[in-house]
């Protein structure tokens, strides 16, 4: 079994949603992936091309490391040291999830610190089993 947590950068604390992740690994030894989604970051690169206003080069690369170490600060909170596979993207929470669903084929996606209404127009669009974790 192909689980992957979704997550994106709109809400904070993420640690319920990891550890059912966890779970999900140990309980059903499943294979079990992160695709973090930066969808303020990707809101902000845009409204900055519109505006005119350039972002600093560094600001993409500095927000995906300080998300990175945000997923793994919530990982170290479950009690387990072995990391799962992560991807962390700037875009939009259905787009990078359909991208994943395509490419990766998973069988359960978990839905943590995402808002619901995005989450239930994207559930529908992915075909794939999914819960939302609150």
């Amino acid at each position: 079994m192909k689980v992957t947590l979704v997550i994106t950068d709109s809400f904070g604390d993420c640690t319920r949603a990891l550890t059912f992740l966890k779970d999900f690994r140990d309980k059903f030894s499943a294979d079990v992936e992160v695709l973090a989604v930066l969808e303020d970051l990707y809101r902000l690169e845009k409204a900055s091309v519109s505006l005119g206003v350039p972002l600093s080069p560094d600001t993409v690369p500095s927000a995906k490391k300080r998300f990175e170490e945000r997923i793994m600060n919530g990982w170290k909170q479950t009690g387990d040291g072995e990391m799962p596979r992560y991807n962390v993207f700037a875009g939009e929470i259905r787009e990078e999830v359909l991208r994943h669903v395509k490419e990766r084929k998973p069988d359960l996606l978990l839905f943590g610190c995402s808002s619901a209404h995005d989450v239930c127009k994207v559930i529908d669009e992915a075909g794939v089993s999914s819960l939302i974790i609150k």
